[in-house]
């Protein structure tokens, strides 16, 4: 197991994610804490980016076991989503990809913000001996759009589909009743089946793991007591055996700051057509009635 005391941040992304690493860069100065060290942005078509990844995580880790999809955490979650991949293979999988890595970073702590994590959650209670989870869901109704307006998720040209991550389809599960009616499914109806399926799967797991709490996004950016929220993730991420009390006396002026959002190309609920509203209920139901949306 991975000895060094570590804070995971996950999401399906669109989440906040890079505030979040920011974040515990800024409050934890005993430390190191990266955004998707294993993740190619090269849709975001920045050079500086994929520059800070590699020296981040290595040119050999970065370049050449990436070549190899040996550094690629969303690969493993998807495979354990899928079942591709059992707990004891994902454990030894994320382990390889991880152990040398975390244990090489500075600090008494390590924080990795990063959507790679979303179908490990359970699985990482054998992977890090010291840890916290905070897994971020955010309503379907803003996601959704926020997905269609921007990213590629189900929309990568040929090119980008082949070495970038493809998310799981409904092809992938063996009984899902959307198996059959995939290849005749919009873009739109796709990833509201995306919000749905996976989410629900890491939901379950984070109830898996004792070390792990979800919080909901609206709760952290957009609610009137929303610092309140703030602090209360803070103090779960920061409650971690054998680490040094990690104080944190105020959190004003993080929210402050605006976080990366997506143009509005994808009109909002209130204009979805009476057939797209059917579909949405009907894959993201039983969730927005768990989280009150």
């Amino acid at each position: 197991m991975i000895q060094k005391p570590t804070i995971i941040i996950t999401s399906l992304g669109r989440t906040g994610t890079r505030f979040f690493s920011t974040l515990f860069d800024g409050i934890i100065s005993d430390g190191t804490a990266l955004h998707e060290p294993d993740i190619l942005n090269v849709g975001q078509g920045k050079g500086k980016e994929i520059i800070r990844q590699i020296q981040e995580s290595g040119i050999h880790n970065f370049i050449i076991r990436k070549a190899l999809g040996q550094w690629s955490l969303v690969k493993i979650s998807d495979g354990r989503v899928t079942k591709k991949l059992n707990y004891e293979e994902s454990v030894k999988k994320t382990l390889n990809q991880r152990q040398q890595f975390v244990e090489s970073k500075s600090g008494q702590v390590y924080i990795e913000s990063n959507l790679g994590y979303y179908g490990l959650i359970d699985v990482l209670k054998d992977v890090y001996k010291h840890h916290r989870v905070i897994y971020v869901i955010r309503s379907p109704y803003d996601w959704i759009r926020s997905v269609m307006s921007w990213g590629t998720m189900y929309n990568k040209g040929k090119i980008r589909g082949k070495v970038a991550h493809t998310w799981p389809t409904a092809f992938d599960f063996a009984s899902d009743p959307y198996k059959l009616k995939w290849e005749s499914m919009s873009r739109f109806e796709r990833v509201c089946w995306s919000w749905g399926k996976l989410n629900e799967y890491a939901v379950n797991s984070v109830s898996q793991n004792v070390n792990a709490k979800v919080f909901r996004f609206e709760d952290i950016f957009k609610s009137d007591n929303r610092y309140e929220y703030l602090m209360e993730l803070v103090q779960f991420a920061t409650d971690i055996p054998n680490v040094s009390p990690i104080i944190v006396d105020s959190l004003d002026g993080w929210l402050n700051k605006q976080i990366h959002q997506s143009k509005d190309q994808f009109p909002p609920w209130e204009n979805w057509s009476r057939e797209e509203k059917q579909h949405f209920q009907a894959v993201c139901g039983t969730l927005i009635n768990k989280f009150n949306y």
